[in-house]
């Protein structure tokens, strides 16, 4: 099997993955301020045989990226999503709307599981998606996470100088109740699409996975079936570029 750089290019950070047979060598993150850093690491990678992006960014942060990469010589694949892959049915509206970091998430998902399932990520954004027993991605909900709902406070009302502190069940000072306030909205909607989902399938979610940076804060208060899986969207990455 050849080895493969996966790379998940999100709204403020690039994470990769070097893998061989399904079992990751080295990794990284960087700021999209800082892609230009990723020359040094990539150049002490061995060859990848196969590039495989997921990107939601913007544009120059692809342009930079696609610098850094073109030290080997191989085409990359930039996934976008599909109707149908990896096991996977596509139940948006407008399939080709969903992010490709979102439907990488979803195959890997599938992959571990084989039943249905709640997806959350916690990067800059939230989301939350739902697969059905059948593979059926049957939708999901997207959130800002702990950094922006921070923003809006301070942006939107006088609490400029707020800042996240520790959670209380009964926050006694304003930077707790901020704090308290967004872990408590966010879990509380992981916690209302698993009711959802549950209604829905007719029998209890068996599985919650968890990946992405803000996950570890999240995580000691959700009080569901939970795992937590690192760069779940390295990981359909991978089940991408071996399908393909």
């Amino acid at each position: 099997m050849p080895y493969i750089l996966a790379i998940d290019s999100g709204n403020s950070y690039v994470k990769w993955g070097l893998f061989n047979h399904g079992r990751c060598l080295r990794q990284g993150k960087v700021s999209n301020e800082q892609i230009l850093s990723l020359n040094k690491e990539f150049r002490e990678l061995i060859i990848p045989e196969k590039i495989v992006i997921s990107h939601v960014a913007r544009v120059i942060t692809k342009n930079e990226i696609c610098e850094q990469i073109s030290i080997w010589p191989v085409v990359p694949l930039w996934i976008r999503t599909h109707s149908f892959q990896c096991g996977v049915s596509n139940g948006y509206s407008d399939f080709s709307q969903l992010g490709c970091d979102r439907w990488a998430a979803l195959i890997a998902a599938w992959k571990m599981q084989r039943h249905a399932c709640l997806v959350i990520n916690v990067g800059s954004a939230v989301t939350i998606d739902a697969l059905s027993d059948s593979g059926n991605f049957l939708g999901g909900i997207i959130l800002p996470g702990f950094q922006m709902m921070l923003k809006s406070l301070q942006q939107g009302t006088q609490l400029i100088d707020a800042d996240l502190d520790k959670y209380e069940d009964f926050p006694v000072c304003t930077n707790s109740a901020i704090h308290s306030g967004i872990i408590d909205s966010l879990v509380g909607a992981i916690e209302r699409m698993y009711n959802l989902l549950s209604l829905k399938i007719d029998h209890p979610v068996e599985k919650c996975i968890i990946s992405g940076g803000g996950a570890s804060l999240l995580i000691p208060f959700i009080k569901l079936p939970i795992k937590a899986i690192d760069n779940l969207v390295l990981e359909g990455l991978i089940v991408i570029a071996e399908d393909s």
